[in-house]
């Protein structure tokens, strides 16, 4: 067998692969539990720009969000 015959192949065999088993697990990869509500992504969102609430320190972590 040549090398460009073996390249070919090696060329047709990926791309069946990927068809065959990779891009229908892409397709269909959503979030078993469901797509988040739009309401709460813009929550979380404003969330990030906010001033932190606390500093972590292992020590104290557990107090400080017993206290909320």
């Amino acid at each position: 067998m040549t090398t460009k015959t073996y390249e070919k192949m090696k060329k047709e065999i990926k791309q069946e692969l990927l068809q065959e088993f990779v891009f229908p697990i892409l397709k269909d990869a959503k979030d078993p539990e469901g797509e988040y509500r739009p309401e709460f992504v813009m929550r979380i969102l404003k969330a990030t720009k906010e001033k932190p609430t606390y500093i972590y320190n292992p020590k104290t972590f557990l107090l400080q969000i017993k206290e909320k």
